[in-house]
């Protein structure tokens, strides 16, 4: 709950009365003390527990919470504990391997690769391979931390002798012959390798084509350990989006006071009201620009914001803005699109999933002429 806490501890046998002080060490205390700390709280009354929960009061990331990452202010979840132990005994006893890391969004993969790869750091021994954009907390891990992380794009410039582990995050990403030539080195350098992926964010055909998690299966030299439960959002969030892509899914009928929503009809009055979100603390995140084409989505761009659904992959944020146009519909009760002139090369229903999966907190939904969509989000928060 992000409050300062004190602990006391009376011994019967000795009469004494013990507390932790400011450096965690124990010292004797007396009754005193005990008493003008409980005089002095202000308890409160809360009628619902569960609006004291805050995920990022202890959900740490790598990237968005880089400083107390590197202080070690956060905790792994026993399945990640356990999958860490497994991951450290096959890298220390084998004398070469090949692991796998899979999970959806919010389980943790990335928390838990960059857990793994502190473990090596001390010795410069372990190398970050990301595939997409670095963004600002890769930055600070390297400036400021001497963390060696590359884009996946400099892979056939690095020196793989170096290294006891290269990590490869958002492997489902990469290229098939990056993929070969990291593994090509991983084998001839007798070194280890963790890939870590979500075979769902793939932002685009070509991503989808090249079947990366197949190569994956295919190398591995034990079990692909998987992260099953989502540990970054808060279950209102995670519910809602899982019911929103997937008419089919079962949800639970709450009070949700975790995703609001905005229906309009006007472009300049959208603009307008995006342009307030964003100076009122909400993140605006913006679908990927199409290098070729001018899709449709491209209208709801916050000029000089310059997050989009590729740069905020393996990041996460207290509150998120996503737009959905006219463009999205159901198709056999999942949520697609239909009716671009021209075919986007990026896809916008994967890029909406990547940008509402960023979620820690607080979700509001833009739905812009659709009344379809806007439906089911009331169905579904009613």
């Amino acid at each position: 709950m992000n409050r300062e806490i004190h602990c006391f501890t009376y011994i019967s046998s000795e009469n004494k009365l013990y507390t932790i002080d400011g450096n965690n060490q124990i010292t004797e205390s007396n009754i005193r003390q005990l008493l003008t700390i409980i005089a002095s709280q202000n308890p409160e009354k809360i009628s619902n527990i569960d609006f004291l929960f805050n995920p990022s009061n202890y959900l740490v990331s790598p990237f968005n919470s880089t400083n107390q990452f590197i202080k070690g202010k956060y905790f792994l979840t026993t399945h990640q504990d356990n999958i860490k132990k497994e991951i450290l005994q096959e890298i220390n006893t084998q004398n070469m391997s090949i692991l796998s890391i899979k999970g959806k969004a919010g389980t943790g993969k990335t928390l838990l690769v960059y857990d793994i790869a502190k473990e090596f750091f001390a010795n410069n021994e372990v190398l970050l391979i990301h595939c997409g954009q670095l963004n600002e907390g890769h930055l600070q891990l390297i400036e400021e931390y001497n963390w060696e992380i590359v884009s996946a794009k400099y892979v056939f410039a690095q020196d793989y002798s170096k290294y006891k582990l290269i990590i490869v995050d958002e492997a489902q990403r990469i290229y098939p012959n990056f993929f070969d030539k990291v593994i090509n080195e991983v084998k001839h350098n007798n070194s280890n390798c963790i890939l870590s992926h979500d075979e769902e964010q793939t932002l685009s055909k070509n991503e989808i084509n090249n079947k990366i998690i197949d190569k994956i299966e295919n190398v591995i030299t034990s079990c692909t350990f998987e992260l099953t439960n989502k540990i970054r959002t808060n279950k209102e969030v995670s519910n809602f989006t899982d019911c929103l892509f997937n008419k089919d899914k079962k949800f639970t009928k709450q009070e949700n006071t975790s995703v609001e929503i905005t229906y309009l009809q006007n472009l300049e009055e959208t603009m307008d009201f995006i342009n307030y979100l964003q100076n009122s603390s909400w993140k605006i995140i913006n679908y990927t620009p199409d290098g070729y084409k001018t899709p449709p989505y491209e209208r709801f761009k916050i000029i000089g914001e310059m997050t989009n659904s590729h740069r905020v992959i393996g990041q996460e944020f207290d509150k998120v803005v996503a737009v959905i146009d006219e463009h999205f519909y159901y198709k056999n009760n999942k949520l697609s699109t239909r009716g671009y002139s021209k075919k986007p090369y990026y896809h916008p229903t994967k890029m909406l999933y990547q940008i509402i999966s960023r979620t820690r907190l607080k979700l509001h939904l833009i739905i812009f002429r659709n009344e379809e969509i806007l439906a089911r989000c009331l169905e579904l928060i009613k």
